[in-house]
């Protein structure tokens, strides 16, 4: 019995190591003609634990700080796109959306969509659309995509570092300026 235990174990591990998630934070978009000091938008938290000597954690954030309009994002036909009314049929939950790889801005759009589905089914949001994105594409529309993605890392930092690692960075001219 001892070892059936360790031998399920040992078959079911596979399940409880994270898969890669690309989860992106401010979504929103950012409108040219407010003056905002945070242009930030489509932000990437990386989760890092760092250290040989002493362990400790920090949050990275990676953000775009261009203007989203000055991008033209073409809707493509490659991933499949549902509505949250469809997502409410098929009982899909905000968790399972985040397991997905979704921006936060959508999961937090969906679970208010599911909380005013309790009071009355007539919500602006029930024609909200989804894109289902698969690795290594992510983004509200699928719009951004990792060049070096491979799917047996647990997190998006192991990824980052491992690429670190093979191509390492040998700057050539410190500078641009030439009297330096």
């Amino acid at each position: 019995m001892f070892r059936m235990k360790y031998l399920l174990y040992f078959i079911f591990f596979h399940l409880v190591i994270g898969q890669l998630q690309i989860n992106l934070h401010h979504t929103g978009g950012v409108n040219e003609n407010e003056n905002n000091d945070l242009l930030q938008h489509d932000c990437l938290r990386i989760d890092v634990l760092n250290g040989d000597k002493y362990v400790y954690r920090e949050i990275l954030f990676y953000c775009m700080n261009e203007f989203s309009s000055k991008f033209n994002i073409e809707e493509n036909g490659y991933f499949p796109k549902f509505t949250f009314e469809q997502f409410s049929k098929q009982n899909i939950t905000g968790q399972q959306l985040y397991l997905w790889s979704t921006p936060t801005d959508i999961i937090e759009d969906y679970q208010w969509y599911l909380n005013q589905l309790l009071i009355s089914n007539d919500s602006p949001l029930s024609e909200k659309i989804f894109y289902n994105c698969t690795l290594p594409r992510f983004g509200s529309m699928c719009q951004y995509e990792l060049d070096y993605c491979h799917s047996d890392y647990p997190s998006l930092y192991e990824m980052i570092k491992n690429f670190y690692n093979i191509y390492s960075y040998n700057p050539t001219d410190l500078t641009c300026y030439m009297h330096l």
